[in-house]
């Protein structure tokens, strides 16, 4: 079983859209997937059409992540079967899990989830952060995926990530690993990007996916539907391109 956190400390690199698309992709490859929302934002769970109380979204909920990591729901009753997916949803009050006063914060979710299997992927959708929750999951995952627009600020902030995940390999998680960065919003047409990439594969070699998600509108119109990319537009470039860095996803297990 892969478990892979969809990480990275900056806002809006296309972590949650790609955490969805490579979950829906993946299905469609027959895999057994489980996809985990850990963002207090429920940008994931949103994106899947799931919603505690938003009255735009078709699948309502009672149960969260937030209840299973404090112990008052288990995991197995708290899951979604979204057309195969199976989703394990969060609410903004997955904020409160930083002012639990518990030993060991840092293994809420690992410990909840022990006895967890059935699935070829489990994919987390971390915070744009590097606090408690994006712990939990570095301590719960074998490796890490870091989605990353490929402009200039967004390519010299990931190094904050490398050195989170520095401590934890040395301390908490010896396992876990970066094994892939997946290039986001890429337009050949600008120079920065071209240029970002160069630099990324010079200095992280093999880590990059060849495999670049261009500039799409269906993948920022997909989740305002509740729908994934090959739900929403089959025929796209999104749809395209996850589908390609998910097979080469495979290709690296």
């Amino acid at each position: 079983m892969r478990i892979i956190s969809m990480s990275n400390n900056k806002g809006g690199v296309g972590k949650t859209t790609s955490t969805v698309n490579i979950a829906a992709c993946l299905q469609k490859l027959g895999k057994k997937v489980l996809v985990i929302d850990l963002d207090p934002q429920a940008q994931s769970t949103y994106h899947f059409g799931i919603s505690q109380n938003r009255f735009d979204q078709p699948i309502k909920i009672d149960k969260t992540i937030y209840d299973v990591i404090k112990g008052e729901s288990s995991y197995k009753e708290t899951i979604i079967d979204r057309n195969g997916i199976h989703v394990l949803p969060s609410c903004p009050d997955l904020r409160g899990i930083e002012f639990i006063a518990l030993p060991a914060k840092e293994f809420l979710l690992r410990d909840s989830l022990e006895t967890l299997n059935g699935y070829d992927f489990v994919l987390i959708d971390c915070p744009p952060s590097l606090g408690v929750l994006t712990l939990n999951a570095l301590c719960f995952s074998n490796e890490i995926f870091i989605p990353l627009q490929v402009q200039f600020l967004p390519y010299h902030g990931m190094y904050n990530l490398f050195e989170a995940v520095d401590m934890v390999k040395k301390r908490l998680n010896k396992g876990i690993k970066i094994s892939g960065i997946i290039g986001t919003m890429y337009n050949s047409r600008k120079a920065i990007n071209n240029e970002v990439i160069e630099e990324i594969e010079k200095r992280l070699p093999g880590k990059l996916f060849k495999t670049l998600i261009r500039e799409n509108v269906a993948l920022q119109e997909a989740p305002s539907w509740g729908k994934t990319i090959c739900e929403y537009k089959p025929n796209s470039t999104g749809a395209d391109d996850y589908m390609g860095l998910t097979k080469e996803i495979l290709e690296r297990d």
